[in-house]
């Protein structure tokens, strides 16, 4: 088996979400992100995975929704949790939301903000690396 991350054989590997991609991995690779399970060769693809994302225009969406609930920053702020601070960063699209801060947006507002796709990932059996897994060709 090889790490998918940086190409190593390894004995013992993991599947790990590695900022979002669900990936198989040695050991050491695996503290880059959450071990979702030791893996083992052939269990990959029975795996559901369920990826999250905050929607495009989320800034504008929260916004749009206080303003039509006639509540101002510090009012959302109460309802929350979330700094006053925070909220107009999010509401500029400086930042963006946790995935436990668009919880309690979309709670408080009645809007959806985290997009939820839930999907099988392929398994990529033994898996050796080339070149051009590792390289940007242009």
């Amino acid at each position: 088996m090889y790490c998918e991350v940086c190409g190593k054989k390894t004995e013992r590997s993991f599947l790990t979400r590695i900022e979002g991609a669900v990936l198989v991995t040695c050991e050491s690779c695996a503290e880059r992100g959450e071990i979702i399970q030791e893996y083992r060769a052939g269990t990959r693809a029975k795996i559901r995975q369920t990826y999250t994302d905050i929607v495009e225009d989320f800034g504008r969406k929260v916004r749009e929704a206080r303003k039509s609930l006639k509540m101002d920053l510090r009012q959302l702020s109460r309802e929350t949790g979330i700094s006053v601070r925070t909220l107009k960063l999010i509401e500029e699209e400086r930042i963006i939301p946790t995935e436990e801060q668009a919880k309690k947006l979309e709670k408080a507002l009645g809007i959806e903000l985290v997009e939820r796709e839930e999907f099988e990932p392929e398994g990529r059996g033994d898996f050796q690396p080339t070149l051009g897994d590792v390289v940007r060709i242009r």
